[in-house]
């Protein structure tokens, strides 16, 4: 069950701004060296690591991150596979089934998506990292996203707003300032982008995630700004998503936009790839997806401006997604001189130059980040919302099942191609949820 108020507190944004209280971290003293929390094998020997990470329209940041590591530690090599983010969850299961898997991989915080941390961890495929510096990356608020049975399963190795991501060098080009204070702003700058013969956002209709994540964005104002502990009274039976007028909005908002001329032609048939490759050109001036792709997106064109802003609620409200969701996690079945290689690249990889360097990289915001610390310019147009604590962790995150979330995200496509109905879609969250608390 989610807390009611599960804050990561970091520190400091634009100018003096104090984002996220001092408290909550005690990070700056914690360097994350030595030897990965009881690694024993000579750190010397040669070793070869299997990583895999989600693929990214270029290479993924902790690919690149394994790159400058493997440069350090010229005896260890890293094999990375790089999957597409809709197949991730399913390659890796299989993997893991398999007995196949790689030594190191990405996994997501909680319970609700196909490769999240707890349910990896109960079935066995995680080696505990209690004793490694990963427990230091979480608080009390935020430890429900790694803890099963007593113990820490996996590393957060950034922080990850969820985001619409703006290509402003482009839409300022046809008169489009984001971020916007209204639905009637968005959906009067979708007309705007459609004169100039461009589409405001793209959304990858095809697919759970990109589906899942945009409902998800909606709801963040239309759901979770007015109950933040709804997840928890979803769990006590106190409430549904087929009664809760705000998942219905959320919804209802998905065809709203679609009629509104804001989404691309054939946006039942989007996939996720295209989607940052498309607004780093200016084809479409904006997506949904983690600020991280914003990481890319510069990358793809550097000579644009991007930000990443949140979406607007229906009367004003401010509220979004943001937590240490993305993680590494070590395979329980590796033999013991890979698993000491690995906890010795994780603990790497938490030394604060190293978890800057890869926010840097990624366009998330630092798992490290201590006071003193500035927000990218990409994420001003949020800041306050860090400063006010108009944030949570991912909802999705905090679900008992990952059916619910792909429920979701099929729904969302079906309501595009209008094989289903919001009702229907809702009904069968439900019934996925109440499967899996059985």
């Amino acid at each position: 069950m989610m807390p009611k108020k599960s804050f990561l507190r970091r520190r400091p944004v634009v100018g003096a701004l104090a984002l996220l209280g001092a408290s909550a971290l005690a990070l700056t003293a914690c360097s994350g060296g030595g030897d990965g929390g009881g690694a024993s094998s000579d750190p010397d020997a040669p070793v070869t690591l299997r990583l895999s990470v989600e693929a990214g329209a270029v290479r993924a940041p902790i690919a690149t991150m394994a790159d400058k590591y493997a440069e350090e530690n010229p005896n260890v090599t890293f094999e990375v596979e790089e999957v597409p983010n809709e197949q991730f969850g399913e390659v890796l299961r299989t993997q893991l089934q398999g007995g196949n898997a790689p030594d190191l991989f990405y996994v997501t915080g909680g319970s609700g998506n196909p490769h999240s941390a707890l349910p990896l961890a109960e079935a066995g495929y995680l080696e505990p990292l209690t004793d490694t510096v990963a427990a230091e990356l979480f608080t009390d608020q935020t430890r429900y996203l790694s803890e099963w049975d007593g113990q820490i399963w996996t590393q957060p190795v950034d922080f990850v707003p969820i985001t619409n991501n703006y290509n402003l060098t482009a839409s300022e080009e046809l008169g489009i300032t984001p971020p916007f204070s209204s639905v009637r702003d968005v959906e009067a700058a979708c007309k705007t982008a459609a004169d100039g013969g461009k589409t405001l956002l793209r959304l990858a209709g095809s697919t759970v995630p990109n589906n899942g994540l945009t409902t998800l964005q909606f709801a963040a104002t239309r759901v979770y700004a007015k109950d933040p502990d709804w997840n928890a009274q979803r769990a006590a039976g106190d409430v549904t998503f087929a009664d809760t007028e705000g998942w219905k909005d959320s919804l209802q908002l998905i065809l709203d936009l679609r009629d509104a001329g804001c989404f691309q032609n054939g946006v039942e048939a989007g996939v996720i790839a295209d989607n940052v490759p498309n607004v780093a050109a200016g084809n479409t001036l904006g997506a949904f997806a983690p600020g991280g792709a914003v990481g890319d997106m510069r990358r793809i064109n550097p000579d644009a401006t991007f930000i990443s802003t949140a979406f607007p609620g229906d009367d004003g409200e401010e509220y979004m997604f943001a937590s240490p969701s993305n993680m590494l996690g070590i395979n329980a079945s590796s033999s013991a001189d890979k698993k000491d290689a690995a906890k010795r690249f994780l603990a790497w990889l938490a030394e604060p130059e190293n978890a800057d360097a890869l926010a840097q990289t990624s366009g998330n915001l630092s798992i490290r980040a201590g006071a003193g610390s500035t927000l990218p310019e990409q994420y001003s147009s949020i800041a306050s919302y860090f400063e006010e604590e108009k944030y949570q962790p991912l909802a999705n995150l905090g679900w008992p099942s990952p059916e619910i979330y792909n429920t979701l995200g099929t729904g969302v496509q079906g309501l595009l191609t209008g094989q289903t109905t919001i009702d229907a879609v809702l009904t069968a969250m439900d019934a996925a949820w109440d499967s899996a608390s059985r």
